[in-house]
């Protein structure tokens, strides 16, 4: 009997030394950490920054009200700004009158001239229209008819490669008739235009003697006028030639088969670039 009391003392105290403890330090009713629930149940308490808070026991459903009215509507996002497309760089203007007479690709109106013994001819892998050796000339000629017969330029840059002739000769038109530009001819010094009032290139008035050395780009330009030939090779003018009572003509022989505009070698390796035409808006040359 005696122990049964002591232990309902115990429990007593028990307790009363809990629900004090609660009070003590959640300041409402409760028993060490559970609190006393609105539905008169017990619930774990937890301490937050606030102050306590129950805790729900497992297995009780957390209830969520939402109010239509008072849910935030989404914010409407704003339709993307229309892309602005940039402006397409000024593509540069082209001038009707300067006509490239060669694309580096393939021999376009280019044909291979037919001398006999000719050397090989190729659009190289640098887009350089090359030369072999030939028994005698090597070249092309323009298949269609030129742009004009006076009044125009020519211009390209050709180099030597191998051999001891010309490595340049460029026939071009001269009203009704035709002349060629001779760069190296004669054993390789020889500088001039073939043919005047019957002379080539060696011996009338247009002849100079001139240097050349293999791999070097020599530019070339040919002036055709009502009134002059003028010819330069890089910035040294080479020609000079009035054209009142003069006779102009080619030289006999296979280079005739050059016109109306034709690069040919002799017995030399060569190789040519930049081949443009330009006409020219005067017969003095003003462009």
């Amino acid at each position: 009997m005696k122990s049964i009391i002591g232990l309902f003392v115990f429990f007593l105290v028990f307790a009363l030394v809990g629900v004090a403890t609660h009070f003590a330090i959640y300041n409402k009713p409760g028993i060490f950490i559970w609190s006393q629930n609105e539905a008169g149940g017990f619930s774990q308490t937890t301490l937050k920054a606030e102050g306590p808070t129950l805790v729900k026991p497992a297995g009780e459903e957390k209830q969520k009200i939402e109010n239509p009215v008072e849910k935030a509507e989404p914010e409407e996002k704003a339709p993307p700004a229309p892309e602005v497309a940039a402006d397409p760089e000024p593509q540069a203007e082209v001038d009707p009158n300067v006509i490239p007479l060669f694309n580096g690709k393939d021999l376009g109106n280019w044909e291979i001239t037919q001398y006999g013994g000719e050397g090989e001819v190729i659009v190289n892998e640098e887009g350089e229209l090359e030369f072999g050796f030939g028994a005698i000339l090597t070249g092309v000629h323009w298949s269609v008819d030129p742009p004009q017969t006076s009044n125009y330029e020519i211009s390209l840059e050709a180099m030597k490669l191998d051999g001891t002739d010309f490595f340049c000769a460029l026939t071009f038109p001269v009203k009704d008739s035709h002349a060629s530009f001779v760069i190296g001819g004669w054993g390789g010094g020889i500088v001039g235009i073939s043919s005047v009032d019957d002379l080539d290139a060696s011996e009338n008035e247009t002849m100079n003697i001139e240097g050349f050395n293999e791999g070097v780009w020599y530019k070339v330009k040919v002036r055709v006028t009502d009134e002059k030939i003028q010819a330069w090779i890089d910035d040294s003018e080479m020609v000079d030639l009035d054209l009142k009572d003069r006779k102009i003509s080619l030289r006999p022989g296979d280079i005739e088969l050059s016109v109306p505009i034709g690069l040919a070698s002799f017995q030399t390796r060569a190789k040519y670039r930049n081949l443009v035409w330009t006409n020219l808006s005067d017969a003095n040359g003003a462009e």
